[in-house]
């Protein structure tokens, strides 16, 4: 997993990634050679330009340095056009590359990667400092230098750490995910996975979840190492997929059918609202615009001269002869929790309650599907 960084001052971001990934340092016996891929684009700020952009290589035999040789590094660019990787030259203890755009790039996402290769690593383990000096604009005008600093980190020769897996990619709801590595001894292994949980899983290769997974569960694997006095860490990730996972969202918006299955829509239907009650006998027709799905019903009590209490349920249009007639046209009727009414939708309401009926009462009830407004009245 390689990070993102950028400075306070920077309109950029940057991706450093290694490879071989982890780097680890060269022995008598086997010298390793790399490279530096790293990834320009958009920082916190937003589109920013950019002309040029230089990088400085710590050039020594020690920790902070990353190589010796510095007569052997190349610098190429890929993955955009009108870029020049410009030939590397000294600067005192660092080697200095720059990149320059043929003319100001609008970087809006990810822009160009910068690639330094025939890195002959030295032999000493460390954070290997790196400087990244971006010439960028927010505006195409009046471009600044603002400095990035940041590390390489060399781990000693024996070091591994690949291989980061689940023995399955897919599991059931509720069925635990089991997990594998390949990992050299001596190094401090912690999983984080989930919301905000960790263990530390040192001591193993192979690792089982504490619970059944739920929903697709993104997992990272950290190895930290100790050497010269400085901290180094890696990062792998994996993700397990869930068939038929719990889902939970913040804004929905369904453009087709729903079916819901498996029991009531706890959390999805939310408390009803009375939007309109007739208080007087007469006809009343009035226009309700929908501000999100749901479903309509109507709750009509009528004590007429049979004494007969009656319930209108959502599918019916009408009451008993000679009582009272109520009824909603528009878009989806009533709706149901499979078929809800689309939000933005107009809905009329119509009551007829002549003077012959008996005394009662009307009331429209709105159920809203998830956290909405309740419906209008037009006019």
């Amino acid at each position: 997993m390689n990070s993102r960084i950028l400075s306070a001052s920077s309109l950029l971001s940057f991706e450093i990634e290694p490879d071989p990934n982890p780097l680890t340092v060269s022995t008598a016996a086997q010298p390793v050679t790399g490279r530096l891929n790293i990834q320009v684009g958009v920082g916190n700020s937003g589109p920013a330009f950019c002309k040029s952009i230089r990088v400085r290589i710590r050039i020594g035999a020690g920790a902070s340095a990353l190589t010796e040789n510095r007569s052997q590094l190349t610098s190429a660019v890929t993955g955009a056009t009108g870029w020049t990787a410009r030939p590397g030259f000294a600067e005192g203890e660092w080697q200095v590359f720059e990149f320059a755009a043929d003319r100001p790039v609008n970087v809006t996402g990810r822009a160009v990667t910068l690639v330094i290769s025939q890195i002959a690593v030295n032999r000493t383990a460390g954070n290997a400092d790196l400087q990244i000096i971006e010439e960028s604009s927010p505006t195409n005008g009046s471009f600044t230098e603002k400095t990035t600093d940041a590390v390489v980190a060399k781990f000693p020769a024996e070091f591994v750490f690949r291989n980061f897996r689940p023995t399955k990619v897919m599991v059931g709801n509720g069925e635990k995910a089991t997990l594998r590595w390949d990992g050299s001894a001596g190094a401090e292994y912690t999983m984080f996975w989930g919301r905000n949980r960790s263990e530390d899983v040192s001591g193993v290769r192979e690792w089982d979840t504490p619970e059944g997974l739920a929903e697709a569960t993104g997992f990272m694997l950290q190895a930290k190492v100790t050497a010269g006095g400085e901290t180094l860490t890696h990062t792998l990730t994996t993700v397990v997929m869930v068939e038929r996972p719990d889902l939970e969202v913040g804004d929905l918006n369904i453009g087709g059918k729903t079916t819901f299955r498996g029991g009531p829509l706890e959390g999805l239907v939310q408390n009803p609202v009375l939007i309109y009650q007739p208080t007087r006998k007469g006809t009343y027709v009035v226009d309700f615009r929908t501000q999100g799905p749901g479903i309509i019903y109507i709750r009509a009590h009528v004590n007429a001269s049979a004494q007969q209490n009656i319930d209108l349920s959502a599918g019916d249009t009408g009451m008993a002869k000679n009582v009272a007639r109520v009824m909603v046209t528009g878009p989806g009727t009533f709706g149901t929790a499979s078929q809800p009414i689309a939000s933005g939708r107009t809905l009329k309401l119509v009551t007829i309650w002549p003077e012959t009926s008996g005394d009662g009462t009307v009331e429209y009830v709105w159920f809203p599907l998830g956290p909405q407004e309740p419906p209008v009245r037009l006019g």
